[in-house]
């Protein structure tokens, strides 16, 4: 089986950061590997399957149960990932809103609930004060 798109797939960040579904096929690692992607996040309480077929995208997972919000120190442990990743890691100031907007724009049906909407926009606010967003 040869290399396919991953559901949902699209750039964030044009070979920097991407969106996707739940890669479920070797062929979705295949793409990845092929476009330059070496570190998959995972948000899911389970394992990508298949992952093994792939050693060189690096898996990391980040376990948030389904329509629930990530504690802030996920999301901090995310964007360390993307800052180490990308060796510069600098980050596209924005809005808690404005990120929402945009994740929404880039993937239809993201952020689901107004829980998950309230950590994003919680978590913007603690950035732009400097509060410690280390808690679980």
């Amino acid at each position: 089986m040869g290399a396919t798109e991953p559901p949902n797939f699209s750039w964030v960040a044009e070979g920097r950061l991407a969106g996707l579904a739940m890669p479920r096929h070797p062929g979705h690692y295949r793409f990845l590997l092929d476009h330059g992607v070496r570190h998959l996040v995972s948000l899911s309480e389970h394992p990508p399957p298949h992952h093994g077929c792939c050693p060189d995208v690096r898996l990391h997972r980040l376990r948030v149960p389904d329509f629930s919000p990530p504690t802030p120190g996920q999301i901090q442990s995310f964007l360390q990932l993307v800052e180490e990743a990308n060796a510069r890691g600098e980050a596209r100031q924005m809005s808690g809103g404005d990120a929402i907007r945009e994740i929404r724009r880039l993937q239809p049906g993201s952020i689901e609930t107004r829980e998950q909407e309230q950590a994003v926009i919680r978590f913007c606010q603690r950035l732009r004060t400097g509060e410690d967003t280390e808690e679980a």
